[in-house]
């Protein structure tokens, strides 16, 4: 009898944490206050943008539109019992308020909950499977159109689970209202997202035959019309993941979709959809054009310091000095009175360390006399050293000794220096105050305007009339800087599909037109990542036998557009999800330099439910 007297209780107690939920889900809905509340003072529940979707990187829910709600538990803990991996759930109080101003939030608004203690950090931690269950049927009840109070429609609601918790290693659970286009919600759809792992060989995992069955066995009327997609993402160099973490690397990533899979970790067949995601982040010292990146950063020195008065010069003692080398350079041209000869010399010399000489490529055979300066004065070690090796060049200009050639885009005003020595009405420049330093910044910004421009045309992937806005000859030092750290994040890209895809010349042509309409139109990014299709051809054939799938993944679907049903197994070499590693304890994730890597499975089973 005590237990049956306990019903009503239970009861009550129930329609009451509806009633508590719904109210904080509309509060939430609709802004007032804050974009996260407590709910019966353990758990968290924010308003989150889709992009945070638990499922965005598993399906094309970043593509929608609206928020959802998301549940965790809020704990308070020691400050210094937090770990770098727990930091990760450590709340941000500020953001969780969405940059209101919390001078102008009344006390009353105020979660006494939300104000830390001294030496107390908050924590969001998952939920039992139990307990996720138990607020998901709440908000199923309070849409339910059958019940009284019926509730309209509001966001999804997910909550994050703790994987052991239970034997299906559930991570994430989640609910969906359907509603027609009155608004009425007619059905809800429930996933569960499992996370398990590691797989040490292929062999280990569940076939293709398996997951049809747990599909099936979702759908409700039995369909046996089941449709599928595979996709698969290849890491062809850097951290491949499009939600990466390295976004501070150059990284290439091939990814592929086909219809009517037949077997799990199925290569891409040839008629599959492919495209290349590329990034490019100068800097990295593997790169091909790296040389010309350490050229660049160098030349951005010179020119900040013209705007900010300081210079770092160059740290490395050179064995013969920096005036007895300009002094060697310029006596060459005293000596042979041949202007092309001696040029060629001084080029031959530069070739060797080309920025494009890594890269095999034919370096410039026409680097004019300022060009070959620049290179010379790169190692300057400071103020007065420059000033000592323009003024051998200014003088031996002034007297005629030298008669070199430059070029006749080069607008520099040194080279004018040159073009006016030819006709004797060279008056030396006063090589005091920035001047020094402007006029090394300018030849610097001319020599590697040539640099890009002579790769891209003598590798046919442009013209010189495309590449007109990036060579303009009335800009600033500071937006000549700015056009060509622009071309180098192109030449960095290029370099990459060289070095690693060897892509058809066309595709090539192809990307190059993509970043300078870009870059045309946008200002300087290394992270942007520009897409690529690409046919199935033999340098796409190649990644896929060589490389093993970063990530492998199977849609199956049943029914229509207005009843669909889907799940999702998603194989891949790293966990989905950073709970579901911390729950792995002492399990291994592989050796990064080993040729195979264990994989990871992740499956999202959804269930849909029908109110009318």
């Amino acid at each position: 009898m005590p237990a049956a007297m306990m019903v009503p209780e239970e009861e009550n107690q129930e329609e009451m944490d509806r009633e508590d939920l719904e109210t904080l889900l509309q509060r939430l809905k609709y802004g007032k206050n804050c974009d996260s509340e407590l709910f019966q003072e353990e758990f968290r529940i924010q308003l989150l943008p889709q992009s945070q979707h638990p499922l965005c990187n598993l399906t094309d829910h970043t593509a929608q539109k609206g928020f959802i709600y998301l549940l965790q538990r809020e704990l308070q803990v020691f400050s210094e019992h937090v770990t770098s991996e727990s930091l990760e759930g450590v709340m941000d109080m500020n953001s969780l308020q969405g940059g209101m101003e919390t001078d102008e939030m009344s006390d009353s608004t105020k979660d006494d909950s939300m104000e830390d203690k001294p030496g107390m950090v908050t924590e969001l931690h998952p939920v039992s499977v139990k307990e996720a269950r138990y607020f998901l049927s709440l908000y199923a009840t309070a849409h339910n159109p059958a019940a009284e109070d019926a509730q309209p429609a509001v966001f999804p609601l997910w909550v994050k689970v703790e994987v052991q918790s239970s034997k299906e290693r559930v991570c994430y659970m989640g609910s969906e209202l359907h509603s027609n286009k009155k608004g009425q919600v007619t059905g809800m759809s429930t996933f569960t997202v499992t996370a398990k792992g590691p797989f040490p060989t292929p062999a280990n995992l569940p076939t293709l035959d398996v997951l049809q069955k747990r599909h099936r066995a979702r759908v409700f009327p039995l369909n046996n019309n089941v449709s599928n997609r595979g996709f698969a993402q290849y890491d062809v160099f850097g951290t491949g993941s499009q939600d990466a973490t390295g976004d501070n690397q150059t990284s290439v990533l091939i990814e592929c979709s086909w219809k009517d899979v037949t077997s799990v970790l199925q290569l891409p067949p040839y008629n599959s959809d492919t495209v290349m995601h590329i990034r490019a982040v100068p800097g990295d010292m593997k790169s091909a054009a790296y040389n010309i990146y350490r050229e660049l950063q160098t030349l951005t020195g010179f020119v900040e310091g013209l705007k900010t008065g300081e210079v770092l010069w160059c740290l490395e003692e050179n064995a013969t000095p920096l005036t007895t080398t300009v002094s060697n350079f310029i006596q060459e041209f005293t000596e042979l009175h041949v202007k092309k000869p001696a040029l060629q010399k001084v080029q031959n010399e530069a070739d060797i360390n080309s920025p494009m000489h890594s890269m095999l490529l034919p370096p410039r055979k026409d680097l004019d006399f300022t060009e070959a300066l620049w290179e010379k004065l790169l190692g300057c070690s400071g103020y007065q050293e420059l000033v000592d090796c323009l003024h051998l060049v200014c003088t031996a200009l002034q007297q005629g000794k030298i008669q070199p050639m430059v070029h006749r885009s080069n607008q520099s005003e040194l080279a004018c220096l040159v073009r006016e020595s030819f006709k004797g009405t060279m008056r030396a420049p006063e090589l005091d105050g920035s001047l020094p330093v402007r006029l090394l910044a300018e030849i610097g910004v001319e020599k590697m305007k040539r640099d890009y421009t002579h790769f891209f045309i003598a590798e046919e992937l442009t013209t010189l009339s495309q590449l007109s806005a990036y060579l303009k000859t009335d800009a600033s030092l500071e937006d000549d800087l700015a056009l060509l750290h622009k071309l180098h994040v192109i030449l960095e890209m290029v370099a990459a599909c060289k070095a690693f895809l060897d892509l058809p010349h066309e595709n090539l042509r192809t990307l190059l037109g993509m970043a300078l309409q870009h870059y045309g139109n946008h200002p300087h990014d290394d992270g942007h990542t520009f897409q690529l299709p690409l046919s199935a051809g033999a340098c796409v054939k190649r990644v896929y036998e060589r490389s093993q799938a970063a990530m492998w993944r199977l849609e199956q679907m049943s029914g229509g557009k207005e009843d669909q049903v889907t799940s999702v197994s998603q194989i891949s070499t790293r966990p989905s999800y950073e709970h579901a590693v911390c729950a792995l304890g002492d399990m291994t994730l592989g050796d990064p330099m080993a040729d195979t890597q264990p994989y990871f499975l992740t499956t999202v089973q959804q269930s849909r439910v029908y109110f009318t």
